[in-house]
């Protein structure tokens, strides 16, 4: 059945059904994927689902109902699954549908993507793996090499004259070497995500993967003490994911963030602006609208060290008498809508990555961080965390360094920051930061 027909005749008839307002969310997508093992496929997908997320108010209280079914007879179940869960709900616990605003223009489906035929994508990836194993002479195996295209459709529509939608697509490449050296095995991996094939470079993707694996060999533990540090994007970023939440105003409300009362605050250092940004233009996360249909918005949280917002939902916008930043996102169909990100990174600086090494002269350069999930505390802003990178002196690398522990604060880290670089590097999650410079980190090593 046609979404919007099926969207449309869903409201109808609860509207007809005692529902005094109603909303119908659609997610749909689909996927493409291909996994090499040695030249060969190891795995092949390509797959769609869609599905809709009924919510509607019944006798004064929010009901739910989802189903992946779309067609006309599931209609009636969900108008009825909806009125069963809504007597569960208190009704102080209503939710208000959202009556729409003004909406930016998105450009986020690049049909050109899908042109491409598949033979074509598995030559890609052919050609990035075969870069990866050449990349190197101590690379000895691939531990993963995919190729995949996504695309993804959400449409809102409600009893209030709501009815939006959007599509975007985008195409990624991600490829794992296993750098060999006598007994010891390392890992470098490197990834590509965009909207244009012309821009993936199979090749340099294989061949960063390589070096990266290839760098780390040899590496061993660094004396115990407080050094200088510079984090590349990459593992800036992971620091950013496990914190970000500090800075969603319904953690700031419970309790959950030591941002209260920070608004006009210096919390950074002046060189740090951290941007959550909607609308950045080929964005992994931008979108024109969030999972309530408030337009999507570009906000700095951070400006040269200052807090000038928290990122809002309509329920924690409404607790705090302000506006919805356009930030609150359901991670699922049978998800709620909670706070979470868009494009969310720290701005590039004026600094090249080497002349970030020169002025550091003497530290240790960090590229990844192990033990994310259980090292870091994401109230407190906590974290002891294994590390790998390279020790540096004299502005320059002088040897691959392991098993050494960084510990320290994130709130404290933030106003270190002595530097930022105009390498900006985005993860896959849409969250993202170029090079810092950071003053003192607290080492355990030997």
């Amino acid at each position: 059945m046609d979404r919007q027909a099926l969207q449309k005749q869903i409201i109808v008839e609860a509207l007809a059904q005692g529902f005094t307002d109603c909303e119908v969310f659609y997610l749909g997508g689909e996927s493409f994927e291909v996994l090499l093992v040695e030249g060969e496929i190891s795995n092949y997908e390509n797959s769609s689902e869609a599905g809709v997320s009924f919510r509607g108010t019944y006798q004064g209280r929010t009901g739910y109902a989802f189903s992946e079914h779309l067609a006309e007879e599931m209609i009636s179940y969900l108008i009825s699954a909806a009125k069963e869960n809504a007597m569960l709900m208190p009704e102080e616990e209503r939710e208000e549908l959202f009556d729409g605003e003004a909406y930016p223009e998105f450009h986020g489906y690049h049909p050109e993507l899908e042109r491409v035929c598949v033979e074509k994508r598995i030559q890609l990836a052919k050609r990035m793996e075969a870069a990866a194993l050449n990349g190197a002479e101590s690379i000895a195996s691939l531990d993963y090499c995919v190729l995949g295209l996504a695309k993804r459709e959400v449409a809102i529509a409600n009893s209030l004259g709501l009815d939006i939608s959007y599509t975007k697509n985008f195409a990624s490449g991600y490829v794992s070497a296993i750098a060999k050296g006598g007994d010891e095995a390392k890992k470098g991996s490197a990834f590509w995500k965009g909207t244009d094939w012309e821009d993936f470079d199979p090749e340099e993707t294989g061949r960063k993967a390589a070096r990266r694996g290839a760098e780390l060999l040899g590496a061993s533990t660094v004396d115990s003490g407080n050094y200088a540090a510079i984090l590349d994007g990459k593992a800036m970023t992971s620091l950013l994911s496990s914190f970000c939440g500090i800075f969603f105003a319904e953690n700031v409300q419970k309790g959950f963030s030591l941002m209260k009362d920070k608004l006009g605050v210096t919390v950074a250092a002046p060189c740090l602006t951290l941007r959550d940004d909607a609308l950045l233009d080929g964005g992994y996360s931008s979108v024109p609208f969030d999972s309530e249909g408030v337009a999507g918005k570009n906000k700095g949280i951070i400006e040269n060290g200052i807090l000038k917002t928290l990122l809002y939902n309509r329920k924690s916008a409404k607790k705090d008498g302000v506006a919805s930043t356009g930030n609150g996102f359901k991670a699922g169909l049978t998800a709620p809508v909670k706070t979470a990100c868009t494009n969310f990174y720290v701005q590039k600086g004026g600094f090249s990555f080497q002349e970030l090494m020169s002025r550091m002269g003497k530290g240790l350069y960090i590229t990844d961080f192990m033990g994310l999930h259980s090292g870091t505390n994401a109230i407190s802003g906590d974290f002891s965390l294994s590390a790998e990178g390279f020790l540096i002196e004299n502005g320059t690398v002088i040897r691959p360094v392991e098993q050494f522990t960084i510990s320290g604060n994130f709130y404290t880290l933030m106003q270190e920051i002595l530097g930022v670089g105009d390498d900006l590097y985005f993860a896959s999650s849409g969250k993202g930061s170029p090079s810092v410079w950071i003053k003192n980190v607290a080492v355990a090593g030997k």
